[in-house]
């Protein structure tokens, strides 16, 4: 099985031809990008069909989920449009691409029972439509998977940021205790000399509290004699 790339005509034929789309664009103007993989390609010949009428660009399709990854990641789609067969392998690729956290994935499927659900769920889809969808029913779908995916990329991006400043906090505490006990300077006078010397060697705060950490955690109190 071979990825299909945009324009590249398929076995049946030409490509879909782009049509006016007839969505609302996003607020900056630019043309949102969808990747779409499915094995059936008369279907995946329609789900473009749809995509470009809701005013996407297919930035590459493919017929097997497991040549999804690698087209994902060059491209970084807007959205990926999935469909998935019953097997272990489709839930396992789809777990794999959620997991890196690229793009909204909104899976179709011929299977909609509470196992499948939970299963597609579970492997972190963003979304998910029977089989052969309309555009009443795709056009919410997405909206809503790449709006809930970049609310959920924003929290994680605050997250993160605020296990940095922590993980910073730490450090510099560490360090200015560090500078207390081996050169006898007071709290705020370590806190200064951290500032002052992040600033003379052109780095973070937190680099140099890292090399204060290096240099004395495993040196010998001095005493005084």
């Amino acid at each position: 099985m071979n990825a299909l790339r945009p324009g590249t005509p398929g076995p049946g034929g030409a490509g879909p031809a782009a049509v006016q789309a007839d969505a609302s664009a996003p607020v900056d103007g630019r043309v949102r990008s969808a990747v779409v993989v499915d094995r059936d390609e008369a279907v995946r010949t329609a789900v473009e069909g749809l995509l470009e009428r809701m005013g996407f660009q297919i930035a590459a399709r493919a017929d097997d989920p497991a040549l999804m990854s690698g087209l994902v990641r060059d491209g970084r789609p807007d959205v990926v449009v999935l469909a998935i067969g019953s097997g272990p392998d489709d839930l396992a690729a789809l777990a794999d691409l959620t997991a890196a956290r690229i793009a909204p994935v909104v899976v179709l499927t011929d299977e909609v029972t509470p196992e499948r659900v939970a299963a597609v769920r579970d492997a972190g889809a963003h979304g998910l439509l029977p089989a052969f969808p309309s555009r009443v029913s795709l056009l919410p779908a997405i909206e809503l998977a790449i709006a809930r995916f970049a609310e959920v990329a924003r929290l994680t991006a605050e997250v993160e940021a605020a296990a940095r400043r922590l993980e910073t906090r730490k450090l510099i505490d560490r360090a200015k205790g560090l500078l207390m006990t081996h050169r006898g300077l007071t709290e705020p006078e370590a806190f200064r000399w951290i500032q002052r010397t992040a600033m003379d060697r052109r780095k973070s705060s937190a680099v140099v509290a890292a090399q204060v950490i290096a240099e004395f955690e495993q040196a010998p109190i001095r005493t005084a004699s």
